[in-house]
């Protein structure tokens, strides 16, 4: 190759130096393979000594290099595969073997003498044995560590498939292999570890880097033993391990000892890890002490915890890998900084809970050790690897053990989220929380309960202290996380309904100190499973059963429980007292159903000014009245007789008259009944209501079409007609009918004139048959 250009970048001067070498390598490969086309092996010989010559350079970096080396590695099979017909045809190899060694330079000899020696090994003239051990000892001929490292991974890579192994052809001596490979192994261990020590000191972090791109040719020794059929567990424990940490103890050498112990790890089987555990662990306090030991157990750790969970049967009874790991660690502990030492601990913490899931005190005191060191460290808060650490310390046990309570509830474990800053605390407190909101196994004591919400306290409520961290989340995101927490209030299950009124207890004081945004979303499903409870403990009161708290506590509970919502979510807050009114209708305690629905009434009167929403609410407390069967005539009365004015007083007109055609409904209730059984029914106030709401319909028309409140009111009027009221008569209908066919005549084409003379037309319909049915004589005097 040329030497270096001035005015070239050394990215450009190597791609140059590159170029040449291919070009020389297919000029020099296309002559050989025509001379060897022609017979005239000398010639070959000749053209591949002056291929391999390219090999000799010092000038191309370890990348380049390789990319040369592939190339002429391809164009020799051309030659080994000559050889080998050369066998074919009868010649004796050993001549060819003792040929090649007369190329002139040693670099390009020993790639000959390689490719003969693959097929003189293919031949059976002499054994594998002595072909390979002659190979890898005359290979010390190169000690330039590039040239000799990429001519020992061609001698690997020539005898991969003709090494002595079980069932091999070449013999079944597995030691011969492992003889050759060791002795491979460790010298180009050498040649890579001399490459730190050539060159200036400035060019220390080109050399590393150069080292880190060829650590691959080295550790194809230990993948290419790892493959060995014969080489048994006891075998690699008594032979090959022992030679190979020797090796990577006594060539003292950060980088190589890093990547080799990585390299043992990876290659070889997890079941002769189990074996040879100590022997591992004590090779690892030998090693240089820039040496990251951290990452090495890691790896270890990680690798056989997931072995564990695989393959659950397989871990020998007589291996106590907890311990081993746990004196190894702490011995560790006063050598590594508190990042290190926590990453260390979550490794032991998944080896832990992938090697002994059901052994939570393990995993407890795994805990506490980082307890203990985090305290140690004066932090109040963690960040960077070290937060990252104590974040896989809380979520690791969670994910692999599945039963969220049970991890928190263990004494070490609920402590370590204070170390965490808000975003961290939050991440770890939703992933708890979905999975107990997913749990088969419910809550059943207060303590659980507070032990839970104390420990997804983010979500909970608002603390001061955090301000400064916590982001403000748009609606949706806080609904999505309140959600959560809200399936967890449905978790909560005990046959003891005292207890399970001291959870709720307990949820409540906790979602109390939660801000506005965050109730609006937890109290609702707590109001509900308390009206639930207060329904199944008046079952038992009534059955005249023993209960530890009376129904009336639970209807008191929720009564305040709905009153902490009522200054934010009024509109909530009144849906939940009308549902408190049913629940306690349900248990015939009318008095609590009249109070749930006076702080509504209060509610709507004091905090729901939007007309839209008035309207809404209108029918439902209507609908709610309709159906409680409980109350007191005079409570009735004044409740309806309210809700009437309210419904006057709506602020669209036509919202007024439906609303009021609505309420008749709450004159005329046989649900509600007096002492003698009679019902709630007063004709006269129902006649009052339409015919208010016919008033109202009537100014409807100054300010548009609106047929339709007649259409409608025409039907209340028929309903009460047919119900028996005496005060609605046939002439109020035939009164209706006529006026509505009146303004029919005027109405144009549009969608909504259609839909109300379909409406019209059924209505009509209906009345007809009626008049033409059973109750003709009812309906005679009508004119349709």
């Amino acid at each position: 190759m040329s030497t270096a250009v001035e005015g070239l970048s050394p990215e450009e001067q190597q791609e140059k130096w590159l170029e040449e070498g291919k070009a020389v390598t297919k000029q020099q490969a296309f002559l050989m393979k025509r001379a060897l086309d022609n017979g005239n092996l000398r010639d070959g010989l000749k053209y591949a000594s002056n291929m391999l010559c390219e090999m000799r350079t010092g000038l191309l970096s370890p990348k380049n290099f390789y990319e040369l080396y592939i190339m002429i590695a391809d164009e020799m099979r051309h030659l080994e595969q000559y050889f080998y017909d050369e066998w074919k045809r009868g010649r004796r190899m050993v001549e060819l073997y003792e040929l090649v060694q007369h190329a002139g330079n040693i670099v390009p000899r020993l790639f000959l003498l390689i490719s003969v020696g693959s097929v003189y090994v293919r031949s059976k003239e002499v054994s594998a044995r002595d072909i390979l051990k002659d190979l890898v000892e005359m290979c010390r001929g190169v000690q330039h560590p590039m040239r000799g490292l990429f001519l020992r991974n061609y001698l690997l890579h020539c005898a991969r498939d003709k090494l002595p192994d079980v069932g091999s052809d070449f013999g079944d001596n597995v030691a011969d292999s492992v003889d050759f490979l060791m002795l491979n192994f460790s010298e180009m261990n050498k040649l890579w570890v001399r490459m730190q020590h050539q060159g200036p000191v400035r060019d220390r972090e080109r050399r590393e880097k150069e080292r880190l791109d060829l650590r691959i040719l080295v550790g194809t020794n230990l993948v290419r033993l790892s493959n060995l059929e014969g080489v048994d567990c006891d075998m690699y424990k008594a032979m090959v391990l022992p030679r190979i940490l020797e090796q990577v103890i006594n060539c003292k050498d950060q980088i190589a000892q890093q990547y080799l112990m990585e390299c043992i790890i990876q290659v070889f089987p997890d079941e002769y890890h189990l074996r040879t555990l100590d022997e591992i662990l004590e090779a690892c306090g030998q090693l240089q002490s820039g040496v990251d030991v951290k990452a090495v157990l890691i790896a270890l750790m990680n690798r056989l915890a997931l072995f564990a969970k695989n393959e659950p049967g397989s871990i020998p009874p007589d291996v106590n890998m907890l311990d081993i790991f746990h004196s190894h660690v702490t011995r560790m502990a006063a050598s590594v900084d508190l990042a290190g030492i926590l990453d260390l601990q979550v490794a032991l913490l998944n080896f832990a809970m992938g090697f002994a899931p059901e052994k939570l005190d393990y995993v407890d005191q795994i805990l506490q050790v980082c307890g203990e060191q985090l305290a140690a460290s004066g932090s109040a808060r963690v960040d960077g690897a070290a937060e990252r650490a104590v974040v896989s310390l809380l979520k690791t046990p969670l994910i692999s053990h599945g039963n969220a309570l049970t991890i928190i509830l263990l004494e070490h474990y609920a402590p370590l989220i204070n170390y965490l800053p808000f975003s961290s605390r939050k991440e770890v407190a939703l992933l708890a929380s979905r999975m107990m909101s997913k749990a088969t196994v419910p809550m059943t004591t207060p303590e659980e309960v507070d032990a839970l919400l104390s420990f997804v306290q983010p979500l909970v409520k608002d603390v001061a202290e955090d301000e400064g961290e916590r982001e403000e989340l748009d609606d949706e995101d806080l609904e999505a996380e309140q959600s959560v927490i809200a399936c967890i209030i449905h978790r909560m299950a005990s046959p003891d309904t005292g207890v399970l009124f001291q959870m709720y207890v307990v949820a409540r004081k906790h979602f109390g100190q939660g801000g506005s945004r965050r109730i609006a979303h937890t109290l609702a499903p707590l109001v509900f499973r308390s009206l639930q409870l207060a329904l199944a403990i008046k079952k038992l009161e009534r059955e005249e059963q023993e209960v530890a708290v009376s129904s009336k506590k639970l209807f008191g509970f929720s009564l305040e429980t709905i009153k902490g919502l009522a200054g934010s979510e009024p509109n909530k807050a009144l849906r939940l007292y009308l549902q408190g009114a049913q629940a306690a209708n349900d248990c015939e305690e009318d008095k609590i159903a009249y109070e749930f629905l006076s702080q509504a009434f209060i509610l709507y009167e004091d905090e729901v000014s939007d007309s839209k929403v008035q309207m809404e609410l209108i029918p439902i407390f209507i609908g709610t009245l309709c159906n409680l069967t409980h109350l007191d005539f005079e409570d009735y009365d004044t409740l309806i007789t309210n809700t009437t004015k309210h419904a006057a007083r709506l602020l669209k007109k036509p919202d007024q008259c439906r609303a009021i055609y609505q309420c008749s409904h709450l004159f005329w209730n046989d649900k509600i009944k007096d002492a003698e059984g009679k019902p709630f029914q007063d004709g006269k106030k129902v006649l009052d209501c339409l015919q208010r709401s016919l008033k109202i319909a009537d100014v409807c028309m100054q300010s548009g079409p609106h047929v339709s409140l007649f259409v409608e009111i025409l039907n209340q009027y028929l309903h009460y007609f047919d119900a028996g009221n005496d005060k609605v008569t046939i002439k109020y209908l035939q009164g209706l009918v006529d006026l509505i066919t009146e303004h029919l005549a005027n109405l144009d084409s549009s969608p909504e004139s259609v839909a109300v003379k379909a409406h019209y037309a059924s209505t009509l319909a209906h009345m007809k048959a009626k008049k033409e049915g059973d109750e003709a004589e009812k309906f005679a005097e009508l004119n349709i």
